[in-house]
């Protein structure tokens, strides 16, 4: 959510600078700003009255279960992702208005024919991660191997075994270890997915083709690269015991990351489908093989208990 308002503030700005627009009625028309604070309130203003009522569910869903539960998550886990249903909640939120930014994208193509981005519609951005030809990509399996490399550190560090684990925390209760794995991995998918169709589409496909343009590719890639890992520096506020070590390596991670996948999506000509995969697999290898390597420090914290 923090990161979504600081989005739309640059936009804004950049909008009322008359860099991108004129002075003239602008055609397609302009999303109003009021639906970035209402739940499914971009799709519904747009009469996607399914799409609208789905996202809205998920949004309110994820922020009351996280509201409701925060204090037996917070007291079960030891990571700023602790209260994964808040999480989802908003990346829910943040995926519903990337509408926006596509409403903003169509405007300044309409008047700046020679500005390149990915116009892919809703359905194509969604599948993306899923899409073969985006996951066997060399930005895709790099990505991948660089997760697997750091989860080969961690195996180093493990102190506990997947099979070692008895009973898993979920909520406000302990379920079984299988059941743990499948609550688990699939929290892990939709964190993944809406992290990589979110933050890619966002980053990659507005903020630096905006930049690219502005001030050419090289520097649009860099800033826009910095930019992205400094956002990470957010983490730090779901945190009791801040770990500002860890969130200056996680920083500088970010930004590297960033650079290789916008000189990708640069070098496709702006399409950002792989980068997509890239780090929507990125996430979920690393937050699935946590619970699997070293289950004791899993990415979400959650408290488990071991078999004796």
């Amino acid at each position: 959510m923090r990161r979504l308002l600081v989005f739309i503030i640059i936009a804004s700005s950049i909008t009322a600078s008359g860099q991108f627009q004129d002075s003239v009625k602008l055609k397609p028309k302009l999303i109003p700003g009021w639906t970035l604070f209402v739940p499914g309130a971009s799709h519904f203003y747009q009469k996607n009255y399914v799409q609208g009522t789905i996202f809205s569910a998920l949004e309110i869903g994820g922020v009351w279960l996280g509201l409701k539960y925060d204090k037996n998550l917070r007291s079960n886990s030891t990571s700023p992702y602790y209260n994964y249903p808040l999480f989802i909640g908003l990346q829910a939120f943040q995926t519903e208005k990337l509408t926006l930014f596509k409403n903003q994208l169509d405007v300044i193509k309409f008047y700046r024919p020679n500005f390149r981005y990915d116009d892919l519609s809703e359905k194509e951005l969604y599948l993306s991660p899923f899409k073969v030809e985006n996951i066997f990509t060399t930005i895709t399996g790099g990505m991948v191997l660089v997760a697997a490399a750091f989860l080969g550190i961690e195996k180093y560090y493990e102190t506990n075994t997947y099979r070692d684990v008895d009973k898993m925390y979920f909520m406000n209760r302990y379920v079984d270890r299988e059941q743990g794995l499948a609550v688990f991995g699939a929290t892990s998918l939709a964190m993944s997915w809406s992290a990589g169709v979110g933050e890619e589409y966002i980053c990659r496909n507005w903020m630096m083709p905006l930049l690219d343009y502005k001030y050419g590719q090289r520097k649009g890639l860099i800033i826009s690269s910095v930019i992205f890992g400094g956002l990470h520096f957010q983490n730090l506020l779901f945190s009791n015991n801040p770990d500002y070590k860890g969130a200056l390596i996680q920083v500088a991670e970010a930004t590297i990351a960033g650079y290789f996948l916008g000189r990708d999506v640069q070098k496709r000509n702006y399409n950002i489908g792989p980068a997509v995969a890239a780090h929507t697999w990125y996430d979920f290898t690393l937050m699935l093989g946590s619970f699997l390597i070293n289950p004791q420090k899993n990415f979400l914290g959650v408290n488990l208990k071991f078999n004796i």
